[in-house]
C-alpha cells in the first residue's frame, strides 16, 4: 500500500479558504483603523468659574449635545489666567474629541497676542465651530453729554474721556483701542477686575463710560442708570456701529483631532444650536446662535479674527507682560 505525505489539492477548498482569509484580514485592518466616537463622556472645558457667560453657554449646550451624541456631556471648569489654564489643559489632552473647550474672542483670538507667555499657540487648536455671538455696547454715565458714538469721539477731542473695561487685554479693552485707532479719539482705558466694579463706577461717575457685553449692561440700561450710545449690532433701540466689534463664542479641539471626529462634533453642535429650545435660552442670555457651514470655515474665521486683533495690539503699541 502506498502512502503519500502530500495532501490532495482541492481547488474549491483552496479558493474558499483563501477568500475567507482575505475577508478576515481586511476586517481586522478596518477594525484597527476605525475608532468609535464618541466612546464615553465628552468633557467641555471652560477656562472660567461657574456662572460667567462662557460657562452658562457651555451648560446650555451640554445636555442637548449629550442627547444628540448619545453620551454624557459634562462641563469642566478649569479657571484661571483669563481662560488660558483651561485652554492649555485641552491642548494637552488626547486628540480624540472626548475633551474640547468652549471659549470666546478674548480667549482664542486675543489671548495669544496679549499673553505672550502662554504655553500654547492658536495653531495648537482647531475649530469645531462657533456657537454664539452677542452685542458689545458702549454705555455712558447719564451726565455725559453724548448720545452717539460720534458725540463721544467729538467730546474726547475737547477733553479726555475715560472708558472702563472688565480687564486689560480682553475684547472690551481692545475695542477701546480699536476705536481710538479708527477715529483718533482720546479715550483713557481704565481696567477693572470684572464687570461689576466697572459698571458700578460708571454709574457713580468715576469713569465716563464702558464697553461691555449687552447682557452685562441690560439691567442698568433698563433702569436708566447708564445710557447706551452704540452697539456692534442693533439691539434694544441702540444704533449699530462698525467701530464696535461683537464678541463670539466657539468650541475648539486639540489640533490633531481626526477630521472624521470633528465632523461628528460639528454636526452635533449645529443641530444643538438650531434647536428652538436652545435658541430661546440663548435669547434670554442676550446671545444669538452663530455657526459656520463647516469646521474649516469656522477655523478660517477664527484665524482671521486673530490677525485683526494682532494688528490692533501692534498698532496701538500695547505691551503686555
Amino acid at each position: 500500500m502506498n502512502f503519500s505525505l502530500t495532501p490532495r489539492f482541492n481547488p474549491r477548498s483552496y479558493w474558499k479558504s483563501l477568500f475567507m482569509g482575505l475577508i478576515s484580514t481586511t476586517m481586522g485592518i478596518a477594525s484597527a483603523q476605525t475608532t468609535s466616537f464618541p466612546s464615553g463622556t465628552i468633557n467641555i472645558v471652560v477656562g472660567f468659574p461657574p456662572g460667567g457667560s462662557n460657562d452658562v453657554i457651555a451648560r446650555t449646550l451640554a445636555p442637548k449635545l449629550g442627547d444628540i451624541l448619545g453620551v454624557n456631556v459634562v462641563v469642566e471648569n478649569k479657571a484661571g489666567a483669563n481662560g488660558a489654564i483651561g485652554t492649555a489643559y485641552t491642548v494637552n489632552a488626547k486628540p480624540d474629541g472626548q475633551t474640547i473647550t468652549l471659549g470666546s474672542t478674548s480667549v482664542f483670538s486675543i489671548g495669544p497676542h496679549t499673553s505672550p507667555r502662554l504655553p500654547y499657540k492658536l495653531t495648537d487648536l482647531t475649530a469645531v465651530n462657533t456657537v454664539a455671538m452677542t452685542a458689545s455696547m458702549i454705555a455712558v454715565n447719564a451726565s455725559v453729554p453724548a448720545k452717539t458714538i460720534q458725540d463721544l469721539i467729538d467730546l474726547s477731542k475737547k477733553r479726555q474721556v475715560s472708558l472702563a473695561s472688565s480687564g486689560a487685554g480682553g475684547i472690551s479693552h481692545l475695542n477701546i483701542e480699536f476705536i481710538k485707532l479708527q477715529a483718533g479719539a482720546d479715550f483713557l482705558h481704565v481696567a477693572y477686575k470684572g464687570a461689576t466694579p466697572a459698571i458700578t463706577d460708571v454709574i457713580g461717575g468715576q469713569v465716563d463710560g464702558i464697553i461691555m457685553d449687552y447682557s452685562a449692561l441690560a439691567g442698568m440700561m433698563a433702569q436708566g442708570r447708564i445710557r447706551a450710545i452704540a452697539s456692534s449690532k442693533a439691539v434694544a433701540g441702540v444704533e449699530a456701529s462698525p467701530m464696535v466689534i461683537s464678541p463670539w463664542y466657539g468650541v475648539m479641539a486639540p489640533a490633531k483631532t481626526p477630521k472624521s471626529t470633528l465632523k461628528i462634533l460639528f454636526a452635533a453642535l449645529n443641530k444643538a444650536s438650531s434647536d428652538p429650545e436652545i435658541r430661546a435660552k440663548f435669547e434670554k442670555l442676550g446671545v444669538d446662535a452663530f455657526n459656520f457651514p463647516s469646521p474649516e470655515e469656522a477655523d478660517a474665521y477664527i484665524r482671521a479674527d486673530s490677525e485683526r486683533w494682532s494688528a490692533v495690539v501692534k498698532d496701538s503699541g500695547l505691551k503686555f507682560e
